[in-house]
């Protein structure tokens, strides 16, 4: 049985990113202009959700826009970082992660859940007013 776990997440991530990467490069279509899934919230709530934007900053990333990418989503290279450490060094990052104390690993938890927050109320900020 196929277990799901966390580095198999990282490499799929990478892998499909690769692929989108490629695909939109030889095709000649800007990150803008791919449309993998709706975001639900905002078709639901017709508000953009914390997330938007991350797919097309990560496929900015790929194409090597690193000002769009951080115009769409500054989290992307958070995210590709990290999924680049779990799917290439997985047991040097798990080892890092586990010895760091349970209040440290709360509050970078707690420090990247307000940023992501922070980062969503200055893009409504800036499509209210």
């Amino acid at each position: 049985m196929l277990m799901v776990n966390h580095i198999l997440i990282a490499r799929i991530f990478l892998i499909g990113l690769a692929v989108i990467g490629i695909f939109t490069a030889v095709t000649a279509k800007a990150p803008d202009e791919v449309s993998l899934l709706p975001c639900v919230f905002q078709t639901v709530t017709d508000v953009p959700c914390p997330g938007c934007g991350m797919t097309r900053a990560c496929l900015s990333i790929t194409h090597g826009h690193f000002t769009d990418a951080w115009h769409y989503h500054p989290f992307s290279f958070l995210i590709i970082g990290i999924a680049i450490g779990i799917a290439l060094f997985p047991s040097r990052m798990t080892d890092v992660w586990n010895r760091l104390s349970t209040r440290k690993r709360n509050s970078i938890s707690i420090c990247g859940i307000v940023f992501c927050l922070s980062v969503w109320l200055i893009k409504l900020k800036s499509i209210i007013w």
